[in-house]
């Protein structure tokens, strides 16, 4: 799940207190105490078929008796609560935009179905959790901002400078099939539980120019969490058969920057329409690296077949997910349209590109090209009370990936997850905005 708090606000070019995220500038042109507290429920479905191609060893490390305990079609369908809390003030001084928020702009659980065909089995009793298993079980990962932000305008009001400062809390926890072999052979099948979290900060920056009182552009730059890198310290525990090993491990990853760029016209009286364009640095998600924390120096580095690159400081790695991502782009346009002087609409489509490689997709982590569709119905209530409501959806593109031809080395060996994936998600915004 990614940030679509704001509903049809949330973008470079907006004002409102989502702009603490968005685009700080945007505070500098706010005007009085504003607090807004927003959920956002979103319900999502999954389903993945996981190609009989992909296993690793048929006819040894999965037996012929046990080809559908490892390939076939795993459901997954859950709801995702977040809430949005910000605040802003000009404190009297007009141009002066002070804000604070409290939001998850990245972030998402899941929990696959059984598989009843298994349950109970004897034989092969791992499979009742699902062919997905060897990549999620269950699941949450989260970041959570707690941002404060400052903007100033200057004084003719067509210009506006801001930067936010988060202290950001970060947490994943995974349980997942593993062996020792990093294979998806059911002889030997185990499990493996990584809880791990880090607390770390990051930055925006943003510009916003209104050349008269018809147009709005607006540009920002939000850092990556960590501004640099992620390490995620906690533990790792490994059952298999009837063992169990926990060992302090810390989870190298890197999540993305990301630059924004809004413009909103107003085209006719009462009638506004937006174009915005995202960019998000997906390609720095390169691998999510366990290190074993008791190593003296450990290191990330990896040759191109996914072993260690002992030469170059590659050391003490426990486990490597390769990522590989790429980078993507979002591109927005919307229209707004105030039915009464009590009654806002507005409506976007938006199309979002694919950031999942084919090679290193799984069910844990995966994508699509998609297009949202979402429209939101502000209401003031009062003069000093709105509330507001979008409903969405995204529909997403389907996607079949191919078994790989070569697998990675070790540690970067994981199980192919090669298959038909198809995903949706609806969700639901409400707000309360208060204004004194």
């Amino acid at each position: 799940m990614v940030a679509r708090f704001g509903g049809e606000h949330g973008h470079a070019a907006s004002d409102d207190v989502t702009s603490i995220y968005y685009n700080a500038a945007g505070l500098g042109f706010g005007h009085g105490y504003r607090a807004y507290l927003e959920g956002t429920l979103a319900y999502r479905t999954v389903d993945y078929d996981r190609d009989v191609d992909a296993i690793d060893n048929p006819g040894t490390g999965t037996p012929d008796d046990g080809i559908s305990a490892n390939a076939g079609p795993a459901h997954l369908a859950d709801t995702l609560v977040s809430p949005f809390v910000g605040a802003a003030t000009d404190l009297g001084i007009r141009g002066l935009g002070l804000g604070f928020g409290v939001y998850a702009p990245f972030g998402g659980q899941a929990d696959w179905d059984k598989n009843d065909a298994y349950a109970g089995n004897t034989t092969y009793p791992g499979a009742v959790d699902g062919t997905q298993r060897w990549a999620n079980i269950s699941g949450l990962q989260r970041s959570i901002y707690f941002t404060l932000g400052a903007a100033y305008a200057t004084p003719e009001g067509k210009l506006a400078f801001g930067a936010s400062l988060s202290a950001i809390r970060s947490q994943i926890d995974l349980v997942r099939a593993r062996n020792a072999t990093g294979t998806d052979d059911l002889l030997g099948e185990g499990r493996s539980l990584l809880e791990a979290s880090d607390l770390t900060v990051g930055f925006g920056l943003g510009v916003m120019y209104r050349p008269d009182d018809k147009m709005t552009l607006g540009l920002s730059y939000q850092s990556r969490p960590g501004i640099t890198k992620m390490s995620l310290d906690g533990t790792l525990t490994n059952r298999f058969g009837s063992g169990e090993v926990v060992q302090d491990v810390s989870l190298q990853q890197k999540l993305p920057d990301i630059v924004r760029f809004a413009v909103e016209i107003e085209v006719a009286p009462k009638v506004n329409v937006l174009a915005a364009f995202d960019w998000q640095h997906w390609s720095v998600f390169d691998n999510q690296c366990l290190i074993d924390l008791t190593d003296a120096t450990p290191g990330c580095v990896f040759n191109s077949d996914g072993s260690l690159d002992t030469g170059n400081g590659g050391s003490g790695v426990v486990v490597n997910l390769p990522r590989n991502w790429t980078n993507t782009h979002s591109l927005r346009g919307g229209l707004d349209y105030q039915a009464s002087a009590k009654l806002d609409l507005a409506a976007s489509i938006t199309y979002d590109t694919n950031a999942v490689p084919d090679e290193t997709i799984d069910p844990s982590l995966f994508d699509m090209n998609k297009i949202v569709a979402q429209g939101t119905a502000d209401v003031d209530v009062t003069d000093m009370i709105g509330v507001s409501a979008t409903l969405g959806h995204v529909f997403y593109s389907d996607r079949t990936t191919q078994p790989r031809a070569v697998a990675p080395a070790p540690p970067s060996l994981n199980p192919d997850m090669a298959g038909t994936y198809a995903q949706s998600v609806s969700y639901l915004l409400l707000g309360v905005t208060a204004k004194l």
